[in-house]
């Protein structure tokens, strides 16, 4: 495990082994401007409690606060402030994104902010309690068999974005303007 201190540290961080990494709030893993902040690419892999702050702005390679390639990862409790996208997940299965704070940037016009959450070709999730705002979506596409529980989305777009998804459960989320 990693438990880091209050204080900034400059990511990219790329987790390709197993690590529980850990913190409080006061702990940034601060973006370089491009690219994700944060890659998973090791199955058992959690986050929890910190803060990431921004990501790089490119739509097409998706840079995000935190990227996902991996199964069996959890993200619970992080603030993620002024990425384009928040937590982004590719085929991955039985993840859990729980009580995580994604604020997008306000200044920007609504369609030139990423999704808050992000997931393509997931499996067996659960995404509950997290609380985004001013970002696009919590977009699910080509999920299956996932549950979204108790997330609140606000000054979003949709609010919740399905495509291409079957088997999925939906409750108790709320979407405000």
């Amino acid at each position: 495990a990693l438990c880091l201190a209050p204080g900034d540290y400059l990511g990219p961080l790329v987790l390709s082994r197993p690590l529980q990494v850990w913190g409080p709030r006061a702990a940034r893993v601060l973006s370089r401007g491009t690219g994700s902040t944060i890659r998973v690419r090791a199955p058992g892999t959690s986050l929890a409690g910190f803060t990431v702050d921004g990501s790089g702005g490119r739509f097409e390679t998706l840079d995000a606060a935190v990227r996902i390639a991996a199964d069996e990862v959890r993200v619970e409790e992080v603030a993620i402030r002024g990425a384009l996208f928040g937590i982004l997940a590719n085929r991955a299965s039985r993840i859990v994104i729980r009580g995580n704070d994604v604020q997008g940037d306000p200044r920007k016009a609504l369609g030139l902010r990423g999704d808050a959450i992000r997931l393509w070709e997931v499996r067996d999730a659960l995404i509950e309690g997290n609380h985004t705002r001013d970002a696009r979506d919590l977009v699910v596409w080509y999920l299956h068999r996932n549950r979204l529980l108790g997330n609140t989305v606000e000054r979003g777009r949709y609010g919740v974005h399905f495509m291409y998804s079957h088997e999925n459960v939906t409750a108790e989320n709320r979407m405000l303007g």
